[in-house]
């Protein structure tokens, strides 16, 4: 890398994937939370593993419904030779022209088995971390 573009291609993509982790994380932050808070208050599960799990895997979903547009999008822009595309607006419309609404969702099975995977094993840590603080 450092041979083809110097030391600034190192930190190529970089507002693309500040931008997808941003996105990606508020989704399972918020989401989760207020998941939890329904799926107790409403007796639909009790405050317990399998509430985290639950409710991880949900937060998961929404993170990739929310996060898969601005994660293609990243790996477009990353992915391609320079002068592909004239910054991140221009490769939406192209995205878009090529494939449609549907195109921003490539990959999203892979990505919500990924997501939901992480954020179980996430966010059940964290709640025995603080199970044990309390």
């Amino acid at each position: 890398m450092y041979a083809e573009g110097g030391v600034a291609n190192f930190w190529t993509g970089w507002g693309p994937n500040v931008a997808r982790n941003s996105i990606i994380n508020a989704a399972e932050l918020a989401s989760y939370d207020q998941y939890k808070e329904m799926m107790i208050k409403n007796g639909i599960l009790k405050d317990g593993i399998m509430c985290h799990i639950v409710c991880a895997s949900l937060a998961g979903f929404n993170a990739v419904c929310v996060g898969s547009p601005v994660d293609v999008l990243k790996t477009r822009l990353m992915n391609a030779p320079k002068g592909t595309y004239n910054g991140p607006l221009d490769c939406v419309m192209k995205t878009f022209r090529e494939g449609g609404v549907g195109a921003f969702y490539k990959g999203f099975g892979p990505n919500l088995g990924r997501l939901a995977s992480f954020n179980v094993v996430c966010f059940l840590a964290f709640e025995q971390v603080k199970k044990a603080f309390e």
